[in-house]
């Protein structure tokens, strides 16, 4: 009972501290089109652009201190090629702690509209707008949400869901566990394949009327649905449909583990 007390105690000091809240940023000139790397073991991304020839990163903590013994953030810029690498201190996950709160990091972005980016965070979310270029996401427990993006796009996520939304050529999406939802505005086209893929969860592709792709869509335990048109031969199975879309061009593959497909005009 006395070191039950005493732990109670612990628990409601600990609670009462404040919270350890601190900041980096730095500002990075470039005069072309940005190419940007973010690499994170734990922390959230969001980038969004303006009409600025520079590129502003912030990392903002609630329970840490950036620097000695705490969060590390390196830097490095070559030409217009900038990268950030976000770090927990290595000891984070062991010995005796108490903690009443969370503890979180976020990295923000804001650079120019039209360029490159490649994001990786372990165990984060990744939010992205108003972006032209190609885009090379990764993270491995934690959603994705693009909006108003143009371009190519690949994304993945271990688990989490990946809604996009904008003009894409290009799109390679996949999730082990969490639904994918993209909508294709008008100008999309297959100029290189595209592939949305989950293990589990449902796949929702809304398309312009107009857009010409050689189709292979399957689900192992999930129906599909098509709201637009799409020829076929050979037989017709339940689960795996193989078609042309408007006359046909490059493939465009979708597949799910367990859930549903849906095909849409947009």
């Amino acid at each position: 009972m006395k070191r039950t007390g005493l732990m109670i105690l612990a628990l409601c000091a600990a609670a009462a501290l404040p919270a350890h809240a601190d900041e980096w940023s730095k500002t990075f000139t470039i005069t072309g089109k940005p190419d940007l790397r973010v690499e994170t073991s734990d922390a959230n991304i969001r980038v969004d652009t303006w009409d600025q020839n520079t590129i502003e990163a912030r990392v903002t903590t609630t329970r840490d201190k950036i620097g000695e013994d705490g969060i590390k953030v390196e830097e490095r810029q070559n030409g217009d090629s900038v990268e950030i690498e976000v770090r927990y201190p290595r000891d984070r996950h062991f010995g005796f702690h108490i903690d009443m709160g969370n503890h979180r990091v976020d990295v923000t972005i804001h650079m120019p509209r039209e360029g490159r980016v490649n994001l990786r965070t372990g165990d984060g979310k990744i939010e992205m707008a108003n972006f032209k270029g190609e885009m090379d996401l990764t993270s491995g427990d934690g959603s994705q949400v693009l909006d108003s993006v143009d371009g190519k796009l690949r994304a993945s996520t271990g688990d989490g869901h990946i809604r996009a939304q904008g003009r894409f050529d290009e799109l390679d999406l996949k999730t082990g566990d969490g639904h994918v939802d993209v909508r294709a505005a008008e100008g999309s086209a297959v100029a290189g394949e595209w592939r949305l893929e989950t293990g589990d969860g449902s796949v929702t592709l809304e398309v312009p009327g107009t857009l010409a792709a050689d189709v292979d869509l399957r689900s192992s335990d999930g129906h599909i649905d098509l709201d637009m048109p799409v020829t076929t031969e050979g037989k017709i199975k339940e689960n795996e449909v193989r078609g042309k879309l408007n006359g046909g061009g490059n493939l465009m593959t979708i597949r799910t583990g367990d859930g549903s497909i849906h095909l849409r005009k947009a």
